[in-house]
């Protein structure tokens, strides 16, 4: 699922301990030093999560889009828009 975050503690590890819009902490290690906030994705139990940029997201939703409309098969196995969008989308319905 996707959220957004803002760093909040070091951990132990020296990793950027994230907490997201929605109350959830998570540790994020490659969390960018000069950031206050970004969008982050993880899996409904996870610990950690990764950063996801606003290019990449609106790029794969463009890319997902245009496959749909047209109708389009993928061929060789899912691409990596695909799988990254579904991704985001685990843990949607619950949040």
């Amino acid at each position: 699922m996707l959220d957004l975050a803002i760093a909040d503690d070091i951990n132990s590890k020296a990793e950027t301990v994230v907490l997201t819009n929605h109350g959830r902490t998570l540790s994020a290690p490659d969390w960018p030093q000069d950031s206050d906030f970004q969008i982050v994705a993880f899996s409904p139990n996870a610990v950690t999560c990764k950063i996801v940029s606003a290019g990449q997201l609106s790029g794969d939703i463009a890319l997902a889009l245009e496959a749909l409309d047209n109708g389009r098969k993928t061929t060789g196995g899912r691409p990596d828009w695909y799988r990254r969008l579904a991704r985001y989308a685990r843990g949607a319905s619950s949040a």
